[in-house]
């Protein structure tokens, strides 16, 4: 049973906590204090342990920063960064000077501010935006970095604000994390995104990707190889590198997760805070609740720190309206004979509750038995080797798959429970009856795929005879072929598809018609040793495409969609055990789009310029009329002092439309600058190993330096030289 958390201290600071924003550092190298974003585009840090100083305020210029004074309690200082707060985090740059800095991301900037100093490391413009923060060395990368996840891109600065680390990802990043997964002292970076994928990055090469069923919200490293992930469906879990340890899922939404052992057994428990309020500590093993807790409202935070300086680190948990928590490890307490006997009582309870079902199941079994023993026929009664096979087949005129559940000996299947993955919403199951009124023995479960996923499905069959009331459940499992949307076809179409790609796949033609049997459900004939071709159709969109292998190793792949080759290569390698993958691709469609995507970052970043030029202009003309009008207000020329302001006004409304345009510009500009990302990504997936980290850094290169044709010869080819 999960115990009730005491907190060991509560403070109420009075300040709105932005969910996911607050973080516990050390800013002037001795003192801990919680940094949190809150509302109004400001940031304020709570110092427990410093006291009052009246000269605190103004301390030599930069930043403006106002202490807010309170009989007998420690100040709360407040950071004015004037825009809307996306990202929060602490860490050290140079460990030798014991002093944190807190990096405020935003929208389209990444601040690194000294609060002992009340100046900035660095102000640095992110194009692609920021959603998530983290800090610490990134695989090779002997340098800290701030670690910056925003429009399908990720970058690491260090403490000069120089981009050392530029990668790409499928979707909009979500969530960070670095992690010694391989225990070789170099941390790999973990990355969750809103396409569903937790990839885990060396250095700029994705070696693991993992499909969930919804955005990935939060990710925390716990030890060695394990780390806990939360989605947005309200799931939360843990995986062993890319296999799933255990999960649990609630109609609530995760805010925050961390690791901290609580209950003293030196293991660390999954915390998580959640958007009803509720903390919750479950064993990283089992998933079993360890213990609770209940805000008022959401919880925004959570952090592991000495607050109290007594040599005790503590899990302090902030809530979103400003009330913050902290709780110390539970006491073990040997001799706690109360609590023992009420966790026995519960496992007593439970046993003879399983105890009392197995014997109620036993005894319909002896009854069966002795039944056909005598030869008396019962309803409910179904031959000993009745068995229920699975198959699937493409359901054309419905454009999806159908799953196919066939029982033998005469019998019928009243019902079918089908559970799995990425089929069936956030429900993750799906119910189908039979025909009251014609009863078969082959029931269908229909079902479509949004994305080119393999998953594992847990069938539940009800079986039983036609005049019976009793039903058998039969357990089944089977895997769903990663591409069974694609049908396979005989006839060569009509036009074949414009995009191809060309590699060299160093193995047997019989193991890559092995491989396609697996992973498309096509029925491979092993006769021909010498070459390999199949042609497809898609369910999804009905598209085309085409297979085909010499005995030479030269395969080619044609398809419309660069997206959909790069699945069936990364499968393909993944399912064979290749680690390095050379490719040429040509998507004449996809590029000539690319071309003009291109082209419109180019004019967005032009209007951008020309629209901060002149609101630069405008500001300056706002500062000398408010002068001019005091001037005339001074002395008592009220006819030109109206004239002023009434310019004033003509001028702020100006100033505000110039901004709903410069607004709506970032907005194109980040749409346009996600497909380029995209584009990199998806070119990137063509290739396997040392190639395809290449490809993402001469693609960012070729960028940074704006040679557009050594982009696009990038992605055609794979390199440069």
């Amino acid at each position: 049973m999960a115990r009730k958390a005491s907190p060991s201290f509560e403070l109420a600071l009075g300040n709105v906590i932005i969910e996911g924003l607050a973080d516990v550092g050390y800013f002037d190298g001795v003192h801990p204090a919680l940094a949190c974003a809150t509302a109004g585009g400001k940031v304020f840090v709570h110092s427990p342990h410093e006291k009052n100083d009246p000269d605190a305020d103004g301390q030599g210029g930069g930043r403006q920063e106002e202490v807010q004074q309170k009989p007998g309690a420690p100040p709360i200082r407040y950071l004015n960064i004037n825009r809307q707060v996306t990202a929060l985090k602490v860490g050290r740059f140079k460990p030798e000077t014991q002093m944190d800095t807190l990096m405020v991301g935003t929208q389209t900037n990444l601040l690194a501010y000294n609060v002992e100093q009340n100046s900035d490391l660095f102000y640095k413009e992110v194009q692609d935006g920021i959603n998530t923060m983290t800090f610490g060395k990134v695989g090779s990368i002997d340098t800290p970095l701030v670690v910056v996840g925003g429009n399908c891109s990720i970058q690491g600065f260090d403490y000069e604000g120089t981009e050392l680390y530029w990668t790409v990802t499928g979707d909009n990043v979500t969530a960070l994390a670095l992690a010694d997964l391989r225990g070789e002292g170099q941390n790999e970076l973990l990355v969750g995104s809103e396409d569903y994928e937790i990839r885990i990055f060396r250095d700029e090469e994705v070696v693991t990707e993992t499909t969930e069923t919804d955005k990935v919200l939060a990710l925390e490293p716990l030890y060695g190889t394990r780390y806990a992930y939360a989605l947005g469906n309200g799931t939360i879990g843990v995986y062993e590198r890319h296999t799933r340890s255990w999960r649990f899922k609630s109609k609530h939404r995760v805010v925050t997760v961390c690791a901290h052992d609580l209950d003293s057994d030196g293991v660390v428990e999954v915390v998580t805070g959640w958007k009803n309020g509720k903390l919750e500590g479950r064993h990283e093993r089992s998933g079993e609740s360890v213990f609770k807790d209940a805000f008022p409202s959401a919880v925004s935070s959570l952090s592991i720190a000495d607050y109290r300086m007594d040599g005790r680190k503590c899990l302090i948990a902030a809530s979103y309206e400003g009330l913050i928590r902290g709780y110390l490890p539970f006491e073990r307490v040997e001799d706690d004979s109360a609590e023992m006997d009420n966790q026995l009582q519960e496992a007593m309870r439970l046993w003879m509750q399983e105890k009392q079902n197995i014997e109620r199941e036993l005894k319909t079994y002896e009854e069966n038995l002795d039944k056909q023993k005598k030869g008396q026929r019962d309803g409910g009664l179904i031959p000993e080797d009745t068995k229920v096979t699975v198959s699937i087949r493409p359901c054309k005129t419905k454009a999806c798959v159908e799953l196919v559940l066939k029982s033998s000996q005469s019998t019928i299947i009243k019902m079918a429970i089908v559970t799995a993955e990425f089929l069936f919403g956030s429900n993750e199951s799906t119910v189908a009856y039979a025909d009251p009124n014609n009863p078969s023995s082959t029931l269908s479960v229909f079902f479509k795929p949004e994305k080119n996923v393999s998953t594992q499905l847990f069938i539940k069959a009800i079986v039983g005879n036609n005049l019976g009331n009793l039903f058998h459940v039969f357990e089944q499992e089977f895997a769903l072929p990663k591409f069974a949307m694609y049908v396979p076809i005989k006839e060569m179409p009509k036009e074949k598809p414009e995009g191809v790609v060309s590699l060299i796949v160093s193995e047997r033609v019989n193991r890559v018609g092995m491989w396609a049997q697996q992973s498309f459900n096509f029925p491979y004939q092993s006769q021909n040793q010498n070459s390999f071709h199949a042609m497809f159709v898609s369910l999804r969109t009905g598209e085309f495409l085409m297979i085909s292998m010499k005995a030479e190793g030269q395969m080619e792949i044609n398809a419309q969609s660069m997206e959909v080759v790069g699945d069936i290569i990364q499968d393909l390698c993944q399912n064979l055990g290749i680690k390095e993958m050379e490719a040429t691709a040509d998507f004449p469609t996809e590029l000539e789009v690319f071309s003009k995507v291109i082209q419109k970052v180019d004019g967005y970043n032009a209007v951008r310029v020309q629209l901060t030029m002149e609101m630069a202009d405008s500001s300056q003309l706002v500062k000398a009329l408010v002068i001019r009008a005091e001037d005339a207000r001074i002395l008592s020329e009220m006819a030109l002092m109206r004239q002023h302001y009434q310019r004033l006004r003509e001028l702020n409304s100006q100033l505000i439309g110039e901004y709903i345009k410069r607004s709506n510009n970032h907005t194109e500009l980040l749409s346009a600058l996600r497909e380029v990302n995209a584009m990199i990504q998806k070119a990137a997936r063509l290739r396997v190993g040392q190639a395809k980290t290449r490809v993402v850094t001469e693609c960012r290169e070729a960028i940074k330096s704006n040679n557009i044709p050594s982009l696009f010869k990038i992605i055609k080819v794979g390199h440069l030289k």
